[in-house]
């Protein structure tokens, strides 16, 4: 890794733009060291930046580590700037930990949660709350739920909750532009789906949502309700859906209501883990309606072909459709 992507890496970490991967890694970097869990000292600036280049270089290729001392002092000046990005994050974190009672509570450390494509996961939360994970879903928040608030940030994928009611501290889903706040309820929230939406399906309860920037302001939602949120054009839209048929894949249930090709393919991918390439010379604008309780990938396959016909080849993780 050279010195421009070290750069480019500490930039979008300050942007809160970087992968679930870059964000782990940078933040163990500084979990590494218990040295910097206080407030940083005035003093203390040059041995933070020491140990951040060395956390740096301990996960740089051998290349860049074997080289003399010419090379590394070349290498230590150009990364300087990038060092200093992570320092103004470190401070940053820092004052936040000193706002409130004296500055005495240090940041928590943030749980992190991934799964794979393919995968699906339940996790119980310190406060009794449930949170089901969807394949290819990313997810952190505070073990303890230290702050005043319960603090979740999704960060990609799909994921329901089922939240358990406490008036005084809010339960929050923290997304990259909208926030989801709620004190007991269940819904199912995708960040990010095929259709480049955030998109929340309200089960029990009622929930308000709101754009970080507010760009819009707090909406509230019951029970039978889905709100979308375009992040191309910033435009979003509230409709009336059945309770419980957005979530039903946490019971194994595979749902297709009216799903486009592009839908039913990023479905099927993530439910599955499988690379599926479309290439249909005509039928791209039907659509499919059908359930699957507990399928096998060829299940839903043969199904579909009943619905609108097509042929497909499996071989291993991959898929070709095709007419």
């Amino acid at each position: 890794m050279d010195q421009d992507k070290i750069r480019n890496l500490l930039e979008k970490y300050l942007r809160g733009t970087c992968s679930q991967e870059e964000r782990e890694l940078i933040d163990r970097w500084f979990e590494a060291d218990q040295r910097f869990e206080q407030p940083l000292a005035t003093g203390k600036v040059q041995e933070l930046e020491e140990a951040i280049l060395s956390r740096i270089q301990e996960h740089l290729p051998l290349k860049h580590r074997n080289r003399n001392d010419t090379h590394r002092l070349w290498f230590t000046s150009s990364i300087a700037a990038s060092i200093a990005l992570l320092i103004g994050v470190f401070i940053l974190f820092s004052k936040r930990s000193q706002s409130g009672s004296e500055g005495k509570q240090p940041v928590p450390k943030l749980f992190t949660f991934h799964t794979e494509p393919g995968q699906r996961a339940k996790l119980r939360l310190p406060d009794s709350s449930t949170i089901w994970l969807n394949g290819n879903t990313a997810i952190r928040y505070d073990q303890h739920f230290a702050g005043p608030n319960r603090a979740i940030y999704l960060d990609q994928g799909e994921a329901f909750f089922e939240v358990y009611p406490n008036q005084h501290k809010p339960f929050i889903v923290y997304t990259t532009k909208l926030q989801t706040r709620v004190l007991g309820t269940s819904f199912n929230l995708q960040v990010q789906n095929h259709r480049n939406q955030y998109r929340l399906s309200i089960n029990t309860g009622k929930v308000s949502v709101s754009h970080n920037q507010g760009k819009i302001q707090h909406t509230v939602l019951t029970a039978g309700q889905q709100f979308t949120y375009d992040y191309i054009n910033g435009r979003h839209q509230i409709k009336a859906i059945q309770p419980g048929s957005e979530h039903a894949w946490i019971y194994n249930e595979l749902v297709f209501q009216s799903a486009s090709w592009k839908e039913v393919v990023a479905q099927l991918q993530t439910w599955y883990g499988v690379s599926i390439h479309l290439n249909l010379r005509r039928g791209q604008h039907e659509t499919f309606t059908a359930r699957f309780e507990d399928p096998t990938l060829e299940a839903v396959l043969k199904a579909l072909q009943k619905i609108n016909p097509f042929q497909y080849t499996i071989k291993e993780k991959e898929v070709h459709i095709h007419n």
